[in-house]
């Protein structure tokens, strides 16, 4: 990973219980950073604020540093980040946060990294009190926790909340920076198809036709970038992500299932396109999980593009985001009656099925090419994949993805 090689002076450690071994060993608080390969300011910070004398000697004195990749490790990005990319976080070495931030640069980092190792050093019993009172209260919530199943009660809040947060004027939820929500999109058209509610239609609707018409959609290549800066969805930021697709095209497919309007279906077409012919690799039956933002290249024509270098494209295959890929191209080859689609949605859950399970029927996370797989058993992993495979007994009929959903 690039941003690794780029912050090489600081002697950074996987997410590991020996890290945190370490941590209480030395009594040092850890500095976690949890960065992608397709986040422009994890590089900035990078090749600025981790190439500076004075943090690296900080940091590697003082602190046991540990790394993240957000794709790889989703679990720790879910507890750990601080509201974006990177994420700059100060635990303590039972992994309880003292602090943090996203990017900090490198006359502010100088500062932090100093007042978090002498407060640290020395208001150790203060930090012991707190940790013990965060478990008292953890605890305390496990057992008021209900094990009943969500009832209407809870879908009812759930519309009522997105209804509150959806924008009139431009679609989607919020202000800005506005992201597509995917799962939130879903849910509103599931719940039309049940309810038959027009203003669930119309939210979901505007929101994806205002993605698709604007500057969230590359109208050149193809594909939906990853989010828009502003409200009107008029200045994208260029990452392109496999998460987001899967999402996207199983709204879209949705969409032109139960609607007659032929720009969802042209949407459909090319974003479906875009994703085989540059994240899918035939070879491998795998989708990339990302492509990286430049928004020189994608400010250019296709001429231009055409003899340009194509921004970079991460070719590990993350198990969610493939398998929901895989379910998407089963939903769209269906609404476009296309047997290419669920052919690569076949061809990928078969080869998730001979690569990425291991003897316990478990998935590893993340597939590199020409590496093991490796990171069992994350919950995402499973879950994304047992739908995938309901998705393509549904579509073809064939008995194996039934058995393998079991």
């Amino acid at each position: 990973m690039s941003s690794e090689g780029d912050a090489a002076a600081i002697r950074w450690e996987p997410w590991s219980a020996a890290a945190f071994e370490r941590a209480r060993a030395e009594e040092k608080p850890i500095l976690l950073g949890i960065s992608a390969v397709w986040c422009h300011w994890c590089h900035v910070m990078d090749r600025t604020t981790y190439r500076d004398e004075t943090v690296i000697s900080l940091v590697n004195e003082r602190f046991v540093p540990v790394r993240v990749d957000n794709d790889e490790r989703p679990d720790v990005n879910a507890r750990y980040n601080m509201g974006g990319w990177p994420s700059t976080v100060f635990l303590a070495a039972d992994g309880t946060i003292l602090t943090g931030a996203t990017y900090v640069p490198p006359a502010n980092m100088t500062g932090l990294l100093r007042d978090i190792d002498r407060f640290y050093r020395e208001r150790r019993g203060e930090i012991a009190d707190r940790i013990a009172e965060i478990a008292a209260t953890r605890d305390a919530r496990a057992a008021l926790r209900s094990e009943s199943a969500p009832d209407e009660a809870c879908i009812d809040w759930t519309i009522e909340t997105l209804v509150a947060a959806y924008d009139d004027e431009y679609g989607g939820f919020g202000t800005e920076q506005k992201f597509p929500h995917v799962d939130a999109l879903e849910f509103l058209v599931q719940e039309y198809r049940v309810t038959g509610q027009p203003r669930l239609y119309e939210m979901v609707a505007k929101s994806v036709a205002a993605m698709a018409s604007g500057g969230m959609y590359d109208h050149v290549e193809g594909g939906f970038f990853r989010y828009s800066t502003t409200r009107d969805w008029s200045v994208p930021h260029f990452e392109k992500m496999a998460e987001d697709h899967a999402g996207l095209l199983r709204v879209l497919s949705t969409l032109v299932q139960i609607s007659d309007r032929t720009d969802f279906r042209d949407t459909l077409r090319s974003a479906t396109s875009y994703v085989r012919e540059v994240l899918y690799d035939e070879r491998l039956q795998r989708f990339a999980g990302s492509q990286d933002a430049d928004e020189a290249y994608y400010a250019l024509p296709l001429e231009a593009r055409r003899a340009t270098p194509a921004p970079f494209v991460d070719r590990r295959a993350y198990a969610n985001w493939n398998a929901a890929l895989a379910g998407a191209f089963f939903s769209a080859g269906v609404a476009l009656e296309d047997d290419r689609l669920i052919g690569v949605g076949t061809a990928v859950l078969d080869g998730m099925h001979a690569t990425m399970l291991d003897g316990d029927g478990l998935l590893f996370h993340v597939a590199a090419p020409g590496e093991h797989p490796r990171i069992r058993g994350l919950l995402t992993d499973q879950t994304a994949y047992v739908r995938a495979a309901l998705d393509a007994h549904e579509g073809t009929g064939e008995a194996r993805f039934l058995e393998r959903a079991r």
